[in-house]
């Protein structure tokens, strides 16, 4: 190169960042792993406390790896909660499986923006061949499409983003909802049992919280199909109804084939939350119960809630993907692809809000190569089995009382002598819930069904069996009996 008295930039080689890493990745996973199902589940901590052990300033000179590790595991060591643990009946938290730890460093070492076929081949490769395999799953045809996404609350939001561009057309996203809908009022209509993530939605769509209608549900806690048909006869502009495949409280499932009768009947775009539900799917005992399903425009699942991978994964599946390109295509000066061409110009960005993406469909690709569907799915099965024994031991005890029968993995019951007033049972149950997992052995989160606090056990641990179910029972009675005693003594 010619002599242009321009001085190179040049880094000194102290600064450098490719470096290898000198330490083991083992050494450090192993006992993670071999943690994850002791107890406590989780230790009482302060924040001010848990502060800490953290840095308190933004760190100017560099430390030896060890010691930024040693740091870590202080905090981590002792401060996360095993959602992996067989007693962890909370929320509806991912277990994890053991190919994660593998699957995720390879994601980040590949270190893919899976964007679409041109920015990672092999990456797109293999998320179309996942959505591939869950559209097959939920029962749609080959036409069908979808994209992975963070969380379930990000697919609910794009499965409605999709409805709005359906009900209203193109010009939906040049003039907006509040000139292209005028004077009507655009609706959302679901059962009280939705899962809040569509009143978000409903929120940051402009659509409005106030124009979710939440039709009644039955003494199942399921949508009633009579009540639906009312709204959607009330109602001049309702966007899409969406159904539940396991609500997240109880576990029920909305009558699917009745309400995607009548959303058929009407125009309505039908969109199923399958995100805790879904992974029932892959157990051929329970599939049955989702029966037409693949009469959906859009479904839900989270592959981190009973698909068991670790986070975060989630799907939604059109069974139009056109629909949701007419909502999300775009093209810029430097992003230049066609609404329609070959494999090779395939986005995943026509099909969602997001652009920048990790490799997500890798986790779940090893998962399902190395366990097989089948091997899951009696998993799954297993769950649901032991969410039903564990309705059949409360119904066993006078003292217990079941609020909502399993109808997939979740069971919700409440420790109620017969001797003792309402008040003081709903005192009882709360003072049971806090004392169980301050033990340590078993969690269940704050949950109220009619007004009342329950206790209620999610399953979705492929770790968990029918002992834990058995101790858990016995501890609820144990904690219960002694509280009742306390007061007799007073």
């Amino acid at each position: 190169m010619p002599d242009h008295g321009i001085v190179p930039p040049a880094l000194d080689p102290a600064d450098e960042l490719n470096a290898p890493i000198d330490i083991d990745l083992r050494s450090i996973i192993d006992p993670i792993m071999q943690q994850r199902t002791q107890s406590p589940i989780v230790i009482p901590s302060r924040a001010e406390e848990l502060s800490k052990l953290v840095a308190a300033g933004m760190p100017r000179d560099a430390l030896p790896l060890s010691e930024v590790m040693a740091e870590v595991q202080s905090l981590t060591d002792n401060y996360c909660r095993r959602t992996s643990h067989p007693g962890f009946f909370g929320f509806v938290a991912p277990s994890g499986l053991p190919t994660d730890p593998l699957s995720h460093a390879l994601v980040a070492a590949l270190n893919q923006n899976v964007t679409g076929y041109p920015a990672s081949p092999a990456g797109a490769t293999i998320e179309r061949t996942v959505v591939k395999w869950l559209a097959a799953l939920v029962g749609y045809n080959e036409q069908a499409g979808g994209v992975l996404l963070s969380g379930g609350s990000m697919a609910n939001m794009t499965a409605i983003g999709t409805a709005l561009i359906h009900r209203f057309g193109a010009s939906l996203r040049r003039e907006g909802l509040v000139a292209t809908a005028g004077a009507r009022q655009p609706k959302i209509i679901c059962s009280q049992a939705v899962h809040f993530s569509i009143q978000r939605a409903a929120g940051l769509l402009g659509i409005g919280t106030d124009n979710v209608v939440c039709v009644d549900v039955d003494d199942c806690f399921r949508m009633r199909p009579g009540k639906l048909a009312q709204a959607l006869d009330t109602h001049d502009c309702p966007i899409c109804v969406v159904a539940s495949a396991g609500t997240t409280t109880t576990g029920a499932i909305d009558p699917l084939d009745e309400i995607a009768h009548l959303c058929r009947q009407q125009g309505v775009w039908l969109h199923v939350d399958a995100a805790y539900g879904g992974g029932g799917l892959l157990s051929t005992e329970l599939r049955p119960l989702y029966a037409e399903l693949e009469k959906a425009d859009s479904v839900t699942m989270d592959l981190h809630k009973w698909f068991y991978l670790a986070l975060d994964c989630s799907v939604v599946l059109y069974r139009d993907p056109s629909v949701a390109k007419r909502m999300f295509y775009d093209r810029s000066d430097y992003v230049q692809y066609p609404f329609d061409g070959p494999a090779e110009s395939h986005m995943f960005f026509h099909l969602s809000p997001e652009l920048s993406r990790r490799f997500r469909a890798l986790p779940f690709y090893v998962a399902l190569r190395h366990y097989g569907a089948d091997r899951l799915g009696r998993n799954v099965l297993h769950n649901y089995k032991c969410a039903q024994y564990l309705s059949r031991l409360v119904q066993a005890e006078a003292e217990l009382e079941l609020v909502a029968a399993p109808q997939l993995s979740i069971c919700c019951f409440r420790f109620a002598p017969p001797s003792l007033s309402e008040r003081r049972i709903d005192e009882i149950n709360r003072r049971i819930r806090q004392l169980i997992e301050d033990e340590g052995d078993f969690l269940m989160s704050p949950t109220d069904v009619h007004a009342r606090p329950v206790l209620r056990v999610c399953i979705v641990n492929h770790a968990t069996r029918a002992k834990h179910i058995e101790g858990l029972i016995k501890r609820v009675l144990a904690i219960g009996q002694k509280l009742v005693a306390a007061d007799t003594c007073l």
